[in-house]
C-alpha cells in the first residue's frame, strides 16, 4: 500500500483486499488495529464515518465486538482509489 494514502482509503482498501463484502466476511475492529497498529477506537471513528457516507456497514456480533463489511458503493470506493 502506498504512503501516500490516507489512512481512511487503507482501510477501505484491507477490507477489499479482506474480501469483507458481506456481513458473514465482516471483520473485526480489533483484528483492522492491529493490522494498523492503531488502537481500535480510531478504527471505528474513522469506519463509522464512512458508514455515514455509504461505504460500510457494521453489526455487533454474538460475542459484543463490532464488525465492518464494505457496500457495493465502498466496493466501488476503494475501486476509484486505483484509477
Amino acid at each position: 500500500m502506498r504512503e501516500d494514502v490516507p489512512l481512511r482509503e487503507k482501510l477501505l482498501q484491507t477490507l477489499h483486499n479482506l474480501c469483507a463484502t458481506a456481513p458473514e466476511l465482516a471483520r473485526r475492529s480489533e483484528e483492522l488495529a492491529q493490522v494498523f497498529q492503531i488502537n481500535i477506537e480510531e478504527v471505528e471513528g474513522i469506519l463509522s464515518s464512512c458508514e455515514a457516507e455509504g461505504y460500510t456497514k457494521s453489526f455487533v456480533d454474538s460475542e459484543g465486538k463490532k464488525r465492518y463489511y464494505l457496500t457495493g458503493t465502498g466496493i466501488i470506493k476503494v475501486c476509484s482509489i486505483f484509477t
